[in-house]
């Protein structure tokens, strides 16, 4: 059985950074990217507009 893990790491102040530990195919590495600045720029959006 394999096991895979992936961390994420950042803050306001820096860049963040993707840990993965086991390895992983580059479409589920770029899908996994995509969907986090796609959520991140969502989370912009709706605080810019309050």
């Amino acid at each position: 059985m394999k096991s895979h893990s992936i961390g994420i790491i950042g803050g306001a102040d820096g860049p963040t950074a993707i840990f993965v530990t086991s390895t992983v195919s580059p479409a589920l590495v770029v899908g996994i990217v995509a969907a986090v600045v796609i959520v991140a720029c969502i989370i912009i959006i709706k605080k810019r507009k309050k």
